[in-house]
């Protein structure tokens, strides 16, 4: 027989001296064989409380998950019902202005770096720098820097069967889809949400380029957030083949569906943040190269008889906005690295974006041409990407500037019309910066992510100037203009400080990806005033250029948990 005939064990309770020694007891009464030959006393405790759940505990922990299951579902279906309302404009009773331009709270993984702050504190209009302040590595070398990030993240060239199917409950594909138009669209405003959930809820609009372009905005959601960091590295790895396999399959067809560009913006914004700088600027230039093929810079030029587009007003919005964002990317690459664009700004015959509200609703107002922008004197208010776009279209053209002095330096002794073009920079940049003064004052200028990057694009956009009259400027005559534009440059990195330690009560979480460029443009003015300019500057002013360079560089540092692009700037540091 295979079975056993009788009991494991011998019935009643074993005695503490052989528990204690982890013996097995024969439970011989009054004194077991084991305490019998060690001549000990035998003790048995029959009050033991039996080992394992309790009878119907396992059952009740069920009813519990299940309740539990159920009231988190019916949660955030009222969230997402809540939102889309507030979206589509459907609710009745607007938020009151002082909750919503006056009072942030701060964000929630930053709480133990800063005293918590009542809920009711208004963002200072004055700025002031901290009192306490991290040491800066430009002051002081011996400071710790996080390691980057990029070594522990997979490679995109993975082997099917390593980036399966993911197994992504319904309700955490919910809650990321929510967290990416929470906290990315702000920064990557490209889809429209009522769009988006429509095709996301109909399984059989569901295209192949569509269901890459969900899981890219599941990816870059997961890097706006805590609590999703268990499953990031495969679902950038998922994403990643994905898109490689669209882009490997074989077929020369020219059909390109604007889903596949989205899906490449996104994971290149997610590249720059979470993988490495390399990774991000080689998938900016498929970007390009795409926007490129599906001719998204003449999308309002006039048309050839018969070959008129018959996309809606939304899906037309969409192509504009998935451009310009690829256009505000390549303007800041290469002001990064000084490097020559890519999409050239002269053949651009695509209106700026309308404003988000409008978009989401589905009404979309025909707003004007770069170039018409550029060029005007009117004071107008523009969405916070078309005020983007100018500013960095200000600062590549500062960028072509320098390198047009260079090329004509090589040539003759005076360069053309380098005064000129100097002044007209100038007077642009603060065309747009008054524009953005009277339009999104500093009351409000914490409403919205890119609002504040606007700004410090503008300022960054200063300090490029001044560095360029720097290099440029060697005559005596010239001596003046160069201390003008240092002054303003110096002026220009403080009120990037002061953006930076105001954004923290929107949240770093929310903060624009190339935020910390400006940072660290900021920073190396504030170094380089005080290693130019120590001797001149009376105590005071010496302190809170100091206190202002160590406050730019403990903002680098809380956003290397967020964004890796502040380990790479505070390396180059």
């Amino acid at each position: 027989m295979y079975g056993r005939t009788e009991p494991r064990q011998q019935p009643g309770y074993a005695c503490e001296e052989c528990r204690k020694k982890k013996l097995r007891c024969d439970r011989q009464r009054p004194q077991c064989g084991a305490c019998a030959n060690a001549q000990v006393q035998c003790e048995v405790n029959d009050r033991r409380v039996p080992r394992g759940p309790k009878k119907g505990s396992i059952g009740a922990l069920r009813s519990r998950i299940v309740a539990l299951e159920r009231r988190l579902s019916s949660a955030q279906s009222e969230d997402a019902l809540a939102s889309d309302s507030h979206e589509l404009g459907l609710l009745d009773e607007a938020e009151p202005k002082g909750q919503s331009t006056e009072q942030f709270p701060l964000p929630d993984w930053d709480l133990s770096q800063h005293e918590q702050q009542p809920p009711n504190t208004a963002i200072p209009l004055v700025w002031a720098a901290p009192e306490t302040a991290p040491q800066s590595p430009i002051l002081y070398p011996d400071i710790q820097v996080l390691p980057t990030m990029s070594t522990s993240y997979p490679s995109p060239k993975q082997s099917p069967t390593s980036v399966g199917d993911i197994f992504i409950p319904d309700l955490t594909r919910a809650d990321l889809t929510q967290l990416y138009f929470d906290r990315v669209h702000p920064v990557v405003p490209i889809l429209n949400q009522t769009k988006t959930f429509k095709w996301i809820n109909d399984p059989g609009a569901v295209s192949e380029s569509r269901q890459c372009l969900q899981y890219a905005m599941w990816t870059s959601a997961t890097a706006f957030s805590s609590q999703f960091g268990g499953f990031q590295d495969s679902m950038y790895a998922k994403t990643r083949f994905m898109l490689d396999q669209m882009d490997l399959s074989g077929s020369d067809s020219l059909i390109c569906h604007i889903e596949h560009v989205q899906s490449w913006i996104l994971i290149t914004f997610y590249e720059f943040a979470r993988a490495n700088y390399r990774r991000g600027w080689l998938s900016a230039g498929r970007v390009f190269r795409l926007v490129q093929f599906l001719k998204l810079y003449d999308l309002d030029g006039p048309k050839p008889p018969g070959l008129e587009g018959d996309d809606d007003p939304v899906s037309l919005e969409e192509k504009r906005r998935t451009f310009w964002v690829a256009y505000c990317l390549d303007r800041l690459i290469g002001v990064s690295e000084g490097a020559p664009m890519t999409l050239n700004e002269e053949v651009v015959f695509t209106r700026l974006p309308c404003r988000d509200e409008d978009f989401q609703r589905g009404l979309v107002p025909q707003e004007s041409f770069l170039v018409e922008a550029m060029s005007s004197a009117e004071i107008r208010l523009y969405s916070p990407l078309a005020e983007c776009v100018i500013l960095v279209t200000i600062c590549s053209r500062a960028l072509s500037h320098k390198q047009i002095y260079t090329i004509e330096s090589l040539y003759s002794n005076a360069p053309l019309d380098f005064s000129s073009r100097h002044d007209w920079l100038d007077g642009m940049l603060t065309h747009r910066l008054n524009n953005l003064q009277v339009n999104h004052p500093s009351l409000t200028v914490a409403e919205d992510p890119m609002i504040i990057f606007s700004y410090m694009v503008a300022h960054s956009a200063v300090i490029y100037l001044g560095r360029i009259t720097e290099t440029f400027a060697r005559t005596d005559q010239n001596q003046s203009l160069v201390w003008e534009f240092q002054e303003r440059g110096y002026w220009a990195a403080q009120e990037i400080t002061r953006l930076a330690k105001e954004h923290e009560h929107l949240g770093y979480f929310k903060a624009h990806t190339f935020m910390p460029l400006t940072i660290y443009l900021g920073a190396s003015r504030l170094a380089k005033h005080l290693d130019t300019r120590k001797g001149e500057m009376n105590p005071k002013e010496a302190e809170d250029a100091e206190r202002s360079l160590r406050a730019s560089v403990e903002t680098l540092q809380k956003l290397q948990s967020v964004n890796n692009l502040a380990n790479y700037y505070l390396q180059l540091l």
